[in-house]
């Protein structure tokens, strides 16, 4: 008897571990909405109609007008256990904390999301297991080693229930020292569109999230169109501008690229000969483009790493495009955000829940809104058309843990100083607003809160103008 109960315990110990374990995927599913973060973003941004920067030419002559590109992406290596291709991991919410050391540009990085314990959710399996990090070698490889310790050897981990993207540059497990290490790393947020601060890198030199910009296998062989732009890297840059927040100077050369310009495949440019997946890759660069990232090879598109592609087809369709192709948009470009200055009719809605943080988390559910803000899409829900323009609503602040205020801003612009509700800690409470929406047409609002940990809030609406 006693042995059965044993083995019975040591079972179920295994079908517990074996489903932790399962939560934890190396190119998981992403928490929907797709692409990463909201419609607006500077990485989902429909780039087709921009401005031709008066450079364009110099730009591009610099690179070197007959440079083909290159997918920086693929499976297996030559070597096991190389790489190609950026690993992405996927976690559950209850994935412990690790504390990061930061061994290169610790002002620069992140140490946790603000309102919650520091650290990173790194799967301890990382420490010794291969094709966790980029380039393949396990986090204990050794940074004074050929070639286990060369390469940029970022770390992106989503964490699937909180919705929070966690990077990380130069990543190193110290069995010594028992901690984790690396150069910088950065946090963001699923459903934010936050830039960082002026001057500061993350773990991309521009300072700009890595995982929206790739090219992943399950978009490009889905039967949807791929709705963002591509991280790239050239040899050699000068600056930065929008979107990047931060410079590594390789050239002095006014025709060398700043890190956050912004390619885009030439309309002009025939693609009907190539196979529909690499079509959809192309008519992305039309629509979305490039943006660059990094200082590397030139004209290189950063992709996700997956068995499943097949660079006997991706290749020589890639180096068939040349960087003459393309054309630089006006440096720093943003799209306009509009002011709504008409009269506007306005329509009742029977009162519908448009989100409620305390759901399971989801696009129309938790997590609960983190300091600083959270981008949701309202159009298409509760009876909202595309055509809306602003909303008539009511918030609410549930039990705040801490004191503070809402403002509400388009999804496309930035938080404004007017404040919607105003909350004291625990204490729920509630107000009548009317929140305008992204002039983009995209119906999405945001919602900013300055408490110092995060807050549930539930926003009814009643009404929508037009």
């Amino acid at each position: 008897m006693r042995r059965s109960l044993a083995m019975v315990a040591f079972c179920l110990a295994a079908c517990c571990s074996s489903a932790l374990f399962a939560q934890v995927e190396r190119g998981g599913a992403l928490p929907p909405p797709l692409p990463i973060h909201p419609p607006d973003h500077w990485w989902n941004v429909d780039i087709s109609a921009a401005p031709i920067d008066p450079n364009s030419t110099n730009f591009i002559n610099f690179v070197g007008a007959n440079v083909g590109l290159h997918p920086d992406f693929g499976g297996e290596g030559e070597m096991e256990p190389e790489i190609y291709g950026m690993v992405y991991i996927t976690v559950p919410g209850t994935q412990p904390l690790q504390t990061v050391f930061w061994t290169a540009f610790g002002d620069q990085s992140d140490d946790g999301v603000p309102g919650r314990p520091i650290g990173y959710p790194i799967p301890a399996e990382a420490k010794t297991g291969v094709k966790w990090i980029e380039g393949g070698y396990a986090g204990n490889a050794n940074p004074e080693i050929s070639p286990q310790g060369d390469g940029d050897r970022h770390m992106l981990i989503v964490d699937r229930d909180n919705r929070i993207l966690y990077e990380l540059y130069r990543t190193f497990w110290n069995p010594a020292a028992q901690r984790w290490e690396a150069d910088s790393g950065a946090i963001f947020k699923l459903d934010a569109q936050e830039r960082r601060p002026e001057g500061w890198t993350s773990a991309d030199a521009a300072g700009l999230a890595i995982l929206p910009g790739l090219v992943r296998y399950e978009e490009v062989f889905s039967a949807a169109p791929i709705k963002h732009a591509f991280r790239m890297t050239v040899d050699f840059t000068k600056g930065y501008v929008w979107p990047a927040s931060h410079q590594a100077s390789t050239s002095s050369n006014s025709n060398a690229l700043p890190m956050g310009a912004r390619l885009r495949l030439k309309a002009s440019k025939n693609i009907s000969g190539y196979t529909p997946q690499v079509q959809k890759i192309f008519q992305a660069m039309k629509t979305y483009g490039l943006i660059v990232a990094d200082n590397g090879s030139d004209m290189f598109i950063t992709g996700a790493y997956d068995t499943r592609w097949d660079n006997g087809v991706l290749n020589p369709a890639f180096d068939d495009l040349t960087a003459s192709d393309f054309e630089v948009i006006q440096l720093g470009w943003q799209p306009a955000v509009a002011n709504t200055t008409a009269a506007l009719d306005y329509y009742t809605i029977n009162p519908c829940r448009l989100f409620d943080t305390r759901l399971a988390p989801g696009e129309r559910g938790g997590p609960a809104v983190h300091p600083g803000q959270r981008i949701f899409v309202a159009a298409g829900q509760c009876g909202i058309p595309a055509g809306a323009k602003a909303l008539a609503v009511n918030v609410t602040a549930v039990t705040p843990p801490a004191s503070g205020h809402l403002r509400f801003f388009p999804g496309n612009a930035t938080p404004t100083s007017a404040t919607a509700i105003n909350f004291t800690a625990g204490r729920t409470q509630a107000n009548n607003a009317m929140i305008m929406l992204s002039s983009s047409g995209s119906g999405a609002l945001g919602i900013y809160s300055s408490a110092v940990v995060p807050v549930h809030v539930v926003l009814d609406v009643f009404g929508y103008f037009q």
